[in-house]
């Protein structure tokens, strides 16, 4: 193996041990379509582990600008990092114009500044600022239609707080303040499990599921990736519901449900496979 796909590996690895479901998706991709999701997805997983997952503002704020020169040398044919390597090596990423990896970059740094939300909406509508563009860049790339990019930037955004939800419960950014004041609960108590916990996370999670029945309903054209992972995300909102203790179960690792995102996988690419025709014929 080349050394350059080798280093790419490394970070692919880390990706699909986030997103293991993608890999069953994969088998259903042709080889140029699995090649350019594999690297738009770890570029993504990427960005969310500086934007998300690094505690100390400053760092993350060095890494997200460091990003952004990469994307702009990586537009211009000199990247350095495999990731961006990998992503550029694809015709379609080199036609997208600049100015929407910058707005990637604009969006994540804008994700430092944001603190507790009010409402679910308030929380949609703060980390719509990276989502958007996230799902504009997929459905430019990977698949997908761009009147649908509010719905798809949804299923991302709702993705990310079930994660942040399982990962830390107390998370200030994974909970709006209206839950918490419904129910009584201050936000330090969510690191405890109890049946206040229990409770405001049931009515969270009956949120989600309509939630991303809606935005499923007005994204049949996201990618094949991204209709699987909502599914799931979907399924595990109501296993979480009705378990015992909901944070636990959010907590699970999805590699769990590896045959049950086989079928899923299956399932999403024959309705993309019809849904291909009507989509012509309507043009």
């Amino acid at each position: 193996m080349p050394a350059e796909d080798a280093a790419f590996g490394s970070f692919e690895r880390k990706w699909l041990e986030a997103n293991p479901e993608q890999a069953t998706v994969a088998v259903f991709l042709a080889p140029d379509q699995r090649r350019r999701a594999s690297a738009f997805g770890t570029f993504v997983h990427e960005l969310e582990q500086s934007t998300f997952g690094v505690r100390e503002p400053q760092v993350a704020t060095v890494k997200l600008n460091w990003w952004r020169q990469e994307l702009v040398a990586a537009a211009a044919g000199t990247s350095r990092h495999p990731v961006a390597r990998e992503l550029f090596d694809d015709e379609r990423a080199r036609t997208v114009p600049v100015a929407s990896w910058s707005n990637l970059i604009d969006g994540a740094l804008a994700q430092l500044d944001v603190g507790a939300a009010s409402t679910l909406e308030d929380l949609i509508s703060a980390l719509a600022a990276f989502y958007r563009p996230v799902a504009s860049l997929e459905a430019a790339l990977v698949a997908g239609d761009a009147a649908q990019d509010d719905a798809n930037a949804r299923l991302w955004s709702y993705s990310h707080l079930l994660h942040s939800i399982g990962a830390q419960p107390d998370h200030e950014r994974a909970i709006p303040l209206a839950l918490l004041a419904r129910h009584g609960v201050a936000r330090s108590a969510l690191a405890e499990p109890g049946s206040q916990r229990t409770a405001l996370l049931r009515d969270y999670l009956g949120m989600m599921q309509a939630e991303i029945d809606a935005a499923l309903a007005r994204a049949p054209s996201a990618s094949l990736g991204r209709r699987v992972r909502a599914r799931l995300d979907r399924e595990l909102a109501t296993k979480a519901r009705d378990a015992t203790d909901p944070a636990a179960t959010l907590a699970a690792h999805p590699g769990q449900r590896r045959w049950r995102s086989l079928w899923l996988s299956w399932r999403e690419a024959r309705h993309l496979a019809r849904s291909a025709p009507l989509k012509k014929r309507l043009k």
